[in-house]
């Protein structure tokens, strides 16, 4: 059968091509050109999303980390106060030399100072020190208050007043001036860390 040439068809088989025409262009150019662009720009736009999600878990990770080393920082703040307090060594030198120096602060006169053996506990160390200190009243109340309110932590226990009398002679030996109303001997002690304590195991009796 012979192929008909468009002149050869109807007005209206010729005016339904020429309308179709369009249609026929418009999905060739979609097919070729525009679709393969559109999963272009989709799967671009699927890239864009995941980059920016990952950049907010950065950021997010970023403020998290910024926060940690705060939260540090804080804490080894914390542990270096702590150890003011409680230092993990005795320190006995550093402690008895804050003991003259809030004397000094006070105008009481510290006579002498004699250290006892540590007294361990489980976590701590107790260290104890007799004191025999002279001065006036209100010096007294001065020492101790200063004390209380040293870095480190100081208790006065075994606390008895007297009148100030002269030592004799020898080493720490000393002659009271006038102005010393008032003697006071006290147990002053102060503590410091020590490794935990574990018992050993209990041999079984033969």
């Amino acid at each position: 059968m012979a192929s008909k040439k468009f002149s050869d068809l109807t007005p209206k088989q010729q005016g339904l091509i020429l309308a179709l025409l369009p249609v026929v262009l418009a999905f060739v150019v979609f097919y070729n050109f525009v679709s393969p662009l559109s999963k272009q720009a989709s799967q671009l736009q699927t890239q864009v999303t995941a980059l920016h999600q990952q950049n907010m878990r950065g950021r997010m990770l970023e403020m998290r980390r910024a926060e940690l080393r705060k939260k540090i920082a804080q804490a080894q703040n914390d542990l270096a106060a702590l150890r003011e307090i409680v230092p993990d060594e005795p320190a006995e030198d550093q402690f008895v030399t804050m003991l003259y120096s809030t004397a000094k602060a006070s105008s009481v006169y510290i006579r002498v100072v004699q250290a006892s053996p540590p007294v361990r506990q489980t976590y701590f160390a107790e260290m104890p020190f007799q004191v025999h200190l002279d001065g006036t009243y209100y010096g007294m109340l001065s020492f101790f208050a200063r004390l209380a309110g040293s870095p480190r932590i100081v208790n006065v226990a075994g606390l008895s007043l007297s009148s100030p009398a002269a030592s004799g002679g020898g080493r720490g030996s000393y002659k009271p001036g006038a102005q010393e109303t008032l003697a006071a001997n006290c147990v002053l002690t102060t503590f410091y860390n020590t490794p935990l304590l574990v018992s050993s195991p209990k041999k079984p009796g033969r």
